[in-house]
């Protein structure tokens, strides 16, 4: 992610210290657009190497991150490819007046260009997360609360035409609300990583709470299932939707409105790309292109 916070060697090692380790060398994860993320190489006592990544939260409060780390906690313990944060009930830390969680650094990387095997993957993935037992409700906005808040707060900075669009497609949207899972919110490829066929790592559930399902299969399509040009891809979109149905499959209503949620799954990301805030301090490439999601939108509404 974007770096936000810069750290020093020796605020790092305070963080490390808990654990008994010593920094090697760190690096800040210029990708991204929500937290600040740093890689670190770190030794034991013994000598032994661990590598770990340090996240520095810029808007969740320390309030609201003990959900997330016992979700992080449950989903391991399930055998779902997610790190659980070092410290157990104690993981919570501070840095630079910011909460802060260090978490184990999983092996692969991030796919740039998917193939239909790992859209199938991830597909399976997802149902598996689905099946998850809900949590209790936790203090940060679930994903329907989000788009709410993001429809109030920036749907009027659409051109009119859009926003006459969206505002029907949402209404559409909430005449019918199916029981919620357990999403991800945000399974980007930059969420996920893989070594080679082997998915080996699912990344970031601070936008995870209750939702559809279909709303969740829509927003990792319209990240894993568009060639380069940000167009749908049909074969990409049949290989992620196939890997879900073979662990969990979708009722034929989840199925009818899976087209909608492409489109309400789209004008999510736009409208959070227009509310990401600059910043000065930041490292990296800040906040992402708004425009990618408008013209992904237009597509998805136009398909309707």
């Amino acid at each position: 992610m974007t770096v936000f916070t810069p750290l020093s060697n020796d605020q790092i090692q305070q963080l490390l210290s808990r654990d008994g380790l010593t920094l090697v060398r760190q690096r800040p994860i210029v990708e991204g657009i929500e937290n600040s993320n740093f890689m670190l190489e770190a030794r034991r006592a013994n000598g032994i190497p661990v590598a770990l990544v340090l996240t520095v939260f810029e808007t969740l409060t320390a309030e609201a991150l003990p959900w997330f780390i016992d979700l992080l906690q449950q989903l391991a313990h399930q055998g779902l490819p997610v790190a659980a944060p070092l410290g157990g009930k104690t993981a919570l830390m501070t840095v630079a007046d910011k909460p802060a969680l260090l978490v184990p650094r999983l092996s692969g990387s991030h796919i740039q260009s998917p193939d239909t095997s790992h859209c199938a993957t991830v597909g399976a993935l997802l149902a598996r997360l689905h099946s998850q037992p809900l949590p209790p409700p936790g203090p940060a906005p679930d994903p329907n609360a989000q788009l709410s808040q993001l429809v109030t707060d920036h749907l009027d900075k659409l051109p009119t035409a859009q926003q006459e669009v969206a505002g029907k497609l949402l209404q559409r949207w909430h005449q019918h609300e199916p029981a919620p899972v357990l999403c991800h919110g945000d399974l980007f490829r930059d969420n996920v990583l893989f070594n080679g066929e082997q998915l080996t790592g699912m990344l970031d559930f601070y936008n995870a709470g209750a939702a559809s399902a279909e709303f969740d299969i829509a927003i990792a399509m319209n990240d894993w299932c568009v060639d380069a040009t940000g167009r749908p891809d049909p074969t990409l979109e049949t290989a992620l939707l196939d890997g879900y149905q073979h662990e969990r499959p979708l009722g034929t209503a989840a199925r009818m409105r899976l087209p909608l949620a492409l489109a309400i799954a789209a004008l999510r990301f736009w409208l959070s790309r227009l509310g990401a805030p600059p910043s000065e301090q930041a490292i990296g490439q800040g906040s992402k292109d708004p425009e990618e999601f408008a013209r992904l939108f237009a597509r998805r509404a136009a398909a309707l």
